[in-house]
């Protein structure tokens, strides 16, 4: 799972560095570019540190390679991304150290000291990209780079200008660290509740809706807590429409499998038994064939309500065939489970059709018990409760066959 993930993010990784790649490029044309080719002009002033240290030319020239050094840089990690089609995190880190060295080099080259909070712009900048693109942990770290890369060209200004006023750039370092901080934390906890509405509807896709969003937890209301909300309104129904078998109100295989699943974890942790009861209504193919498929489809609307009104609200009811049935029943040992299906025997004995009322319909049950000692019993219970019915159905039906030692065949196969 971990190396699935990992290739994943390299992917991403790769995907993000390719789009950002012309990106970096216009700003460095916009920015550095222009700003360059308007200190050559005269247009702007260049009485920077660079220019104090070396000359004006010599630090422009120096600003001009710095350009170029880190557009051949950025043009490197392009083509190996667009290569290997995955590079790793590193890669990532290494982009957003060029930009800090970038934006602090060339301010320190070109910009006058009482400018210097232009850096600053900029990073902001590069620091909610990273954050959008890459997550709060490399947004974070790019605002480490960035503050640290700030104050080394603060202490390196005030060393060869002893005029500059040190502390009122570190003044200016600390709201923007205090800033671009807060806007970080709340950028991280919107990442977290989209993270968790994003897995909600990932599970719903695959049929799953035992997730729900917490609209409590949420403390900054906004759009993310109003889809939120609006799926939990309509979680109910989709539950209804994905897992429920529609003509008979009980679950379909796959909600039986999903509820099954979660009941089965349950019972392992406890050590409790489990009982797992197949039904089989007998003779359904002659009622199909004397009263027509609408009467079946009647019979079996009303089979459902039987059954779900038997069984307790904690048990699982699912119709799994045709005219087949399933139920799971949560901590339930022997002498209950054959009781229960007594308690089915009987209403079906005594229960009268709307299509038919002189005519009883009957069931075939088999039942299988065993402690959960793992989550792999529930198929064990299936297979044993489906030959057990196969028992019932072969000793004359309407009557109820527990799983024996001895009667087993695939059932007795399975680990």
């Amino acid at each position: 799972m971990k190396t699935t993930q990992s290739a994943d993010r390299a992917y991403s990784n790769a995907v993000i560095l390719l789009w950002q790649t012309r990106y970096r490029f216009l700003i460095v044309a916009a920015v550095g570019g222009i700003t360059l080719a308007f200190k050559w002009a005269g247009m702007l002033s260049a009485d920077s540190i660079g220019a104090k240290r070396f000359g004006t030319e010599t630090a422009l020239m120096y600003t001009g390679a710095l350009l170029l050094a880190y557009c051949t840089f950025i043009t490197a990690i392009a083509l190996h991304a667009r290569s290997k089609r995955r590079v790793g995190n590193w890669a990532v880190f290494a982009t957003l150290i060029a930009d800090i060295m970038l934006f602090n080099g060339q301010v320190l080259l070109s910009t006058p000291p009482e400018h210097f909070a232009r850096a600053l712009i900029l990073a902001t900048f590069t620091v909610q990209m990273t954050l959008m693109y890459f997550g709060w942990r490399a947004g974070a770290w790019n605002l480490i780079g960035v503050t640290a890369g700030y104050l080394g060209i603060l202490l390196i200004a005030s060393t060869v200008d002893p005029t500059m006023h040190f502390v009122e750039g570190l003044w200016t370092l600390g709201l923007f660290t205090v800033g671009l901080t807060a806007f970080l934390t709340l950028q991280a906890d919107l990442g977290d509740r989209l993270a968790n509405v994003v897995q909600i509807f990932d599970r719903a896709r695959e049929g799953d809706f035992s997730l729900a969003f917490d609209e409590e937890t949420a403390e900054h209301p906004g759009r993310i807590t109003v889809i939120g909300a609006a799926y939990s309104k309509m979680r109910t129904q989709l539950m209804s429409v994905i897992l429920t078998d529609p003509l008979t109100g009980c679950y379909n295989p796959r909600g039986f499998d999903q509820l099954a699943a979660r009941d089965v974890s349950r019972a392992a942790r406890a050590n409790a038994p489990l009982s797992v009861l197949a039904l089989d209504i007998d003779h359904f193919k002659d009622i199909n064939d004397t009263y027509g498929h609408l009467a079946g489809d009647e019979v079996l609307r009303e089979i459902g309500a039987i059954l779900l009104a038997t069984a307790r609200l904690s048990d699982v009811v699912a119709r799994t065939g045709g005219e087949e049935f399933a139920i799971l029943a949560p901590d339930t040992d022997d002498a209950g489970a054959a009781l229960f299906a007594q308690r089915l025997l009987d209403a079906f004995r005594t229960h009268k059709f709307a299509a038919f009322p002189d005519r009883t319909v009957t069931v075939s049950v088999g039942l299988a018990v065993a402690p959960a000692r793992t989550d792999g019993v529930l198929r064990l219970l299936r297979a044993r409760a489906d030959e057990a019915l196969y028992v019932a159905k072969r000793s004359g039906r309407d009557r109820t066959e527990a799983w024996r030692e001895g009667k087993a065949t695939r059932a007795s196969q399975i680990d």
